[in-house]
Order: C-alpha cells, then sequence, then structure tokens
C-alpha cells in the first residue's frame, strides 16, 4: 500500500502519532570532558543493537522514551567509548554527558595490546611506529586505493533521518525532515546509474515550530539567488541526490566537487597533506592527516591550471586506519581569503560493520545569497523655490532612514552645466528630508517650467537603519543544509520489488510514502534549538 504524501488532516493525526517526536524524551548533549566543547557528529548506539543515532554538529540528539530502559554507548573518533543507562537521565530537559580524549599520548600501556580488526590481528604500537616511515600523501594513497576493498560490494540499506533546511541569522527556517532507507548495490556500481543507488521514503514532513520563508526555497539561477564565487553543478535533482553526489569516498571513481574531482586520481595530486595526531576509535588507531590545496603551478602538468581559481583557499582533514587502510572521517572545506566563512563544506563518516565500512552519516551545506524584492530609492523630487530647497520623499516604508548618512556630500543636484551648492540636509519625517542648495556664486536658484528638464541629481551612500544602500543590491545571505544520519545499517538487504522509490529529480514532498512495518523503532531527531535558534 502506498500513502501519498499530500496528507488530509486524518492521515497527517496518524503519521504524527508514528513518526513525531514524542512528548516525553531523553535530550542529550554530548560534550568534550576537558574543553567543555561540544562534540560533532558522536555515534549513539543502543547496546546489543544496531540501532542508534548521530549527534548532531551541535552534540546534541533525543531518545524516544521506548528506549529508557536500555543503555546507549556514545563513542567518537579520537574519544573514549562511553556507556549510559538512559534511565539514569532526566527526561524532557537537557543532559549534558562528558566524553573523554583518546589519543596516542593518554595511554602507553594500551598501544602495546594485541587487537584483531577486520579479522587483522595488531599491535597499536607497531602500527604506530610502522607509520612514521610513511608520508603523508602515501597513506592518502594507501586509503583511496582500498576503497573497493574496504567498501561493501553486496547490496545493502541505509535507514536513516534525513533533514534539509537553511540557517539565516542562526536560525531554522523550512525545516524538512524525513525517514528514509537508501539501497545501494554495492560500490562495484556508480551512484548515477538508474537503480543502482535508490530511496524509499517512509515519513516526510515539514517542521512547523521553526520559520517558514518559501522564499529561501526558490531554485539558484545565478541572479537572485546565487553562490557567491561558487556554483552548483547542473547535474540536476532534488536536495537528496545532491547530498549523495557530495560524497567523494562512495563516488572515489566520478567527478564529484571543486576541489576533489575524481578522488581516486585527482584529489591526491591537487592537494597538500600533513600527518597529525593518532586518536583511537574502540582500539583502533587512526591517523589524522590534514590537507590544503596546491598551489596552482604544482599541478599546471595535469591541464587542470584553468580550472583552479587561486583565490580560494581549502581546509580539510581526513582519518584514516592503520589497521586496513579505511577512511573512517573526511572533511572539506573552501574559503574565500579574509573570510572566515565556507562556500561550502562537506563532512562525512565511516562506520565499520561485518568487516565492511558503511555510511554513518553525511551532511553538506553552501552559502547562498538572495537578493530583496525592495529597493532603496527616491520616489518623488521636488522644488520649493522660496525656501530654496528640495523635498525628497524615499520608498522605505519597511524601515527608518538612517539619518547618519544623510551628509550634503550625497547629494548632488546639477542645473544644465552648472552645479549646485548643497548647504544643508535636515528631516521632515521618516521618509522626508529637506536638502537646502544654492549657486556656487551664492545667488539664488531658479528652476522653472522652461529649465526643469535640465536638472539632473545624484544620490549616493544613503542607507537606511537595516544597512540596505540606495540603489544597491540588498541581499540575505544563509547556508543551505542538506545532512543524512544512519540509524540501522541492514547490511545484506537488497531493494523490495513492491517499493515506490524516490525520483531522484523530482521535489521530495512530490514523492510518495511508504508503508513501514518497522516504523516505531527510528525517530525524528530534531534540532533541540527552537525557532529563535537558542537552546
Amino acid at each position: 500500500m502506498r500513502v501519498l504524501i499530500f496528507f488530509t488532516l486524518i492521515e497527517l493525526f496518524f503519521f504524527q502519532l508514528t513518526f513525531a517526536q514524542n512528548l516525553d524524551q531523553v535530550l542529550v548533549k554530548v560534550i568534550d570532558s576537558k574543553t567543555l566543547e561540544p562534540i560533532p557528529f558522536a555515534t549513539v548506539r543502543i547496546k546489543d543493537s544496531s540501532l542508534g543515532v548521530i549527534a548532531d554538529y551541535n552534540g546534541e540528539f533525543r531518545m524516544p522514551l521506548r528506549y529508557k530502559d536500555d543503555l546507549i554507548i556514545i563513542s567518537c573518533i579520537g574519544y573514549k567509548a562511553k556507556e549510559v543507562p538512559l534511565n539514569q537521565l532526566n527526561f524532557n530537559e537537557l543532559n549534558t554527558i562528558k566524553i573523554s580524549p583518546q589519543v596516542e599520548a593518554l595511554n602507553p600501556v594500551f598501544i602495546s595490546s594485541r587487537t584483531k580488526i577486520n579479522g587483522i590481528n595488531f599491535n597499536a604500537k607497531s602500527l604506530v611506529k610502522a607509520s612514521r616511515k610513511l608520508s603523508a600523501k602515501e597513506i592518502v594513497l594507501r586509503a583511496i586505493n582500498r576503497i573497493p576493498n574496504n567498501l561493501s560490494d553486496k547490496p545493502h540499506s541505509y535507514i536513516g533521518y534525513y533533514r534539509d533546511y537553511q540557517l539565516v541569522d542562526n536560525k531554522f527556517h523550512n525545516l524538512n525532515e524525513a525517514i528514509l532507507e537508501t539501497f545501494d548495490n554495492g560500490i562495484n556500481t556508480s551512484f548515477l546509474e538508474e537503480n543502482t543507488v535508490s530511496t524509499a521514503i517512509y515519513s516526510f514532513n515539514q517542521n512547523q515550530n521553526f520559520i517558514i520563508d518559501s522564499s529561501l526555497t526558490k531554485a539558484y539561477n545565478g541572479v537572485t539567488k546565487y553562490i557567491k564565487n561558487a556554483q552548483i553543478l547542473p547535474r540536476g535533482g532534488n536536495e537528496h541526490t545532491l547530498l549523495n553526489i557530495h560524497n567523494p569516498i562512495r563516488n572515489y571513481n566520478f567527478s564529484t566537487f571543486s576541489y576533489v574531482y575524481k578522488f581516486e586520481s585527482d584529489f591526491p595530486r591537487l592537494h597538500e597533506f600533513r600527518k597529525d595526531d593518532i586518536v583511537f576509535l574502540n582500539n583502533e588507531p587512526l591517523i589524522l592527516i590534514n590537507f590544503k590545496k596546491a598551489n596552482p603551478h604544482d599541478f599546471s602538468v595535469y591541464g587542470l591550471k584553468t580550472a583552479i581559481n587561486k583565490d580560494e583557499y581549502v581546509r580539510g582533514s581526513i582519518y584514516i586506519s592503520l589497521v586496513d587502510y579505511s577512511i573512517h572521517r573526511f572533511n572539506y572545506k573552501v574559503y574565500m581569503p579574509g573570510s572566515k566563512k565556507a562556500l561550502f563544506n562537506v563532512s562525512l563518516e565511516y562506520a565499520r560493520q561485518d568487516n565492511k565500512m558503511y555510511l554513518n552519516y553525511i551532511t553538506f551545506n553552501n552559502s547562498f545569497a538572495m537578493g530583496e524584492d525592495f529597493n532603496l530609492r527616491e520616489e518623488k523630487v521636488q522644488f520649493d523655490k522660496s525656501e530654496q530647497a528640495f523635498y525628497i520623499t524615499f520608498n522605505n516604508t519597511k524601515d527608518y532612514l538612517d539619518f547618519n548618512t544623510m551628509s550634503t556630500k550625497n547629494f548632488k543636484f546639477k542645473l544644465g552645466k552648472k552645479n549646485l551648492k548643497t548647504i544643508a540636509v535636515d528631516k521632515v519625517t521618516e521618509r522626508v528630508i529637506k536638502v537646502t542648495v544654492e549657486n556656487f556664486d551664492g545667488s539664488l536658484v531658479d528652476i522653472n517650467a522652461n529649465n526643469v528638464n535640465d536638472l539632473t541629481y545624484k544620490l549616493r551612500r544613503i542607507r537606511d537603519v537595516t544597512g540596505r544602500e540606495i540603489y544597491g543590491e540588498n541581499t540575505i545571505e544563509g547556508d543551505q543544509f542538506r545532512e543524512f544520519f544512519v540509524q540501522k545499517v541492514n547490511v545484506n538487504k537488497p531493494m523490495p520489488s513492491e517499493l515506490d522509490l524516490m525520483d531522484k529529480n523530482s521535489l521530495i514532498n512530490e514523492s510518495a510514502l511508504n508503508d513501514f512495518e518497522e516504523a516505531n523503532q527510528y525517530w525524528i531527531n530534531t534540532p533541540l534549538m527552537n525557532e529563535k535558534g537558542q537552546n
């Protein structure tokens, strides 16, 4: 049975009972025990189960009350895993849980021990020592070459929580949330091939507790909505499809995004690599490798010099296992010089299950700018001969004028070939100002029916209190987010034939919903931030 996404009120009521947030929940924030900073994207698993949730960028997550008698295990790369009984936490209040860093220097006894991962017996201390003989680039190349072996080549699926939204002034806008299942035929198939990677939607809803502004959702057209100094390639696809395209691990032999391009060949030669800390994840030693974009002249021999913007710079990191060179985490940010705001940011993580690496989460966001319909300008200019003054009425009905910008030098009037001298600017109302003028020889200005067409003027640097400048391009700036957090991996699961699949090129809310017998196992992990963007 298929349920269309356009609900009746009764259907919406039952949907909310099944998938919406429970009134009673456990709310948690994971922080570093030393720095007290949030730990982004920590993995939370219900003990003795393959089910779990991923904390968001702020280290926050929610668990339904039905799991109150379970133990959860919180883990994250570079930290000691921590087991927490949910019934010891407060319900419907934000609980803070601290987890401790685990790096090479912290536990010299541990790194001498012998462990087995992925069928490989290893001594962590020996692996760390051996890694020091390899350059950072050599380790990266080994990791890329191992992708076909470390990722599953069998059909499998991911069930989890998907969301997309815009973040403007640190407030969530148009928060779309879903429970969906993505079916993947394995690493030896191409993502873009038909039916190779397909998605079934089990729930979809726009969260009404956050700001709804449909103007922010319009398509990029390079004029009224655009990405400064960048663009999304016109491959088509909805937000979920765009998210998956930006996974360079899954698409290692397919051109993805600047300046990763084809991960197996372009990424190693277009970047400079540097080894950093050795960290641990569940007793497995990982090496952190930081990278940046190489200088354009360093790779001009590859014929890509014209494709590289020398003004942009890259900061990224990759965590690689020293056991089997599997890639556990990949972060990639592109900035413009002098700016702390990224043009775009890709962050993803893979986790080990049954000796193969499976997606844990992926998040992709890009900055955007939108032109507003409103432009500050003058509506009427009238000359009062008796007062030797122009009365200028502005169209600023939305916000007050900033009268600190009403300097005489910002008003230029000219009658024929003669410039007029601006001697005073005075406020009349919130929309009207009076500009007093005279001829430069001190004589009176005579504007009449015979010479009025010879009058010209320039207004400049005038602003309203929101900072919008006259005639200027007024923009709203924000970030578009697309995120998927896996709650369960089905290691050997081909796609059932009876599912109604999402069209990759159509809006998600135009897709059909599918019945799902296991619906009560999964939950919407809505951000723990209210519509004002504050906890």
